[in-house]
């Protein structure tokens, strides 16, 4: 059993929704951190994550709208972890379409 640990290169969030990070086949992710920071020095913004299948099916929200203020960040892994399983998305959306959020992810990768 193989263990990396891999970080995405980052996201710019807009009002389409995204991939945020796509669990591998055959491989099982742990989300150690899912940090989103709003980069704006003046408005704020909201944000949804949500975990789907690998078809977009919705299986749970981890952050439904919820408010990223200026020049700040919030963490939604926390304390807990996440579990994906092989083709499993983190999928993430803001509320303005200009990229004021920025999201980031470490994951351990278990194949």
């Amino acid at each position: 059993m193989a263990e990396t640990f891999k970080n995405n290169d980052g996201v710019a969030v807009t009002n389409s929704e995204a991939d945020l990070y796509v669990c591998p086949g055959s491989t099982t992710a742990v989300v150690i951190s899912c940090r989103v920071t709003n980069i704006d020095g003046a408005a704020d913004d909201t944000v949804s994550v949500k975990v789907t299948q690998s078809n977009n099916t919705n299986m749970s929200h981890l952050a439904k709208t919820i408010t990223v203020p200026a020049d700040s960040t919030l963490e939604l892994a926390g304390q807990s972890k996440i579990v994906l399983e092989a083709g499993e998305k983190l999928r993430i959306q803001g509320a303005a379409s200009s990229g004021d959020l920025e999201a980031f992810v470490s994951v351990l990768e278990i194949t």
